[in-house]
């Protein structure tokens, strides 16, 4: 049995960034994905590979602050789940990603006005088969976890999500919820302070999904 950990840390500090921890629940471990709020124009430097005009980037909404983790294309397989996923998790996900039939993804993430911080998460694959292995995979990791959190759905969509209430170590919520539409997978990730906020996070699930159900 694989053991997983999905992080529920959110970085809300300005400078270099600091490391997460973990909350254990079973199966993998996925990233929370690098917070920070200073903002970028241009893609991050570092090693996310593109795999260009083979998913789009979701913009980040007008008045809000990219991450400057933000890498602007799409990104092939590894820079993906070097991304998505937690180091000790790499080289599984690589292989189920091959298998899979990955083609890219793509990551951005925001800071809102109100404080509040939002990622998108897009995972295309070369079928629907693919795609609905990996929601499968995810989901299930929503159904495992411990209480307090809570499962949540949306039957517009399909989508399958959790809400934690508990808050982290700098008073985070946080709300993460997947869908798959066609060939894709994407993640939603909602982080505000005190109260978790899962309207937020469907509503910013079911755009990305009317986008590319068409």
């Amino acid at each position: 049995m694989r053991t997983i950990a999905r992080y529920v840390a959110l970085i809300m500090l300005a400078g270099p960034l600091a490391a997460c921890s973990a909350a254990t629940a079973g199966g993998k471990a996925i990233s929370a994905l690098p917070y920070s709020r200073s903002p970028t124009s241009a893609p991050a430097s570092g090693s996310h590979a593109s795999a260009t005009g083979t998913v789009s980037v979701p913009p980040v909404p007008a008045g809000a602050t990219p991450w400057k983790e933000n890498t602007g294309t799409p990104m092939v397989l590894d820079a993906f789940v070097h991304r998505f996923y937690v180091q000790s998790s790499w080289s599984d996900e690589e292989g189920r990603f091959k298998q899979r039939g990955f083609v890219s993804g793509a990551i951005q993430g925001w800071i809102n006005a109100d404080g509040s911080q939002q990622s998108i998460s897009i995972m295309r694959f070369a079928g629907s088969t693919g795609a609905l292995s990996e929601f499968n995979d995810l989901t299930s990791t929503f159904r495992d976890k411990p209480k307090p959190a809570t499962v949540v759905t949306d039957a517009t969509d399909g989508a399958v999500g959790t809400v934690n209430p508990t808050p982290d170590s700098l008073g985070n919520a946080l709300v993460d919820m997947t869908a798959h539409v066609g060939d894709y997978v994407i993640d939603v990730h909602e982080f505000t302070a005190g109260t978790a906020d899962p309207a937020a996070a469907r509503a910013l699930l079911l755009k990305q999904y009317n986008s590319l159900n068409k």
